[in-house]
């Protein structure tokens, strides 16, 4: 018999990626909630904080990659997190500026 919580690195990634998302979106919403220079300080570290999740996925896709196991779903998660980055730099600095 399964159980159905079964732990693997699909399962692993999808959650990394689902935290670091809704950690910077909380993060965007505090910066929509307050004004300032910590409103910007704020819509700046929404995307540093995706950014710090796609190195923190890279990392993770080199540890798997040297276990053997599951290197390539960590490495989709780098990639998605990375172009999520750039995406939302490129829309955070034109309302920072």
């Amino acid at each position: 018999m399964t159980s159905p919580r079964r732990s693997g690195p699909a399962r692993d990634a999808a959650i990394h990626i689902l935290v670091t998302f809704a950690v910077g979106i909380v993060v965007l919403i505090a910066a929509m909630n307050t004004s300032g220079g910590l409103r910007d300080g704020l819509i700046i570290a929404g995307p540093v904080v995706v950014g710090i999740g796609a190195i923190a996925a890279m990392i993770r896709t080199a540890l798997a990659w040297r276990a053997n196991v599951g290197w390539q779903v960590w490495q989709g998660a780098s990639w998605f997190l990375l172009a999520l980055t750039v995406t939302w730099v490129f829309g955070a600095v034109p309302a920072v500026v």
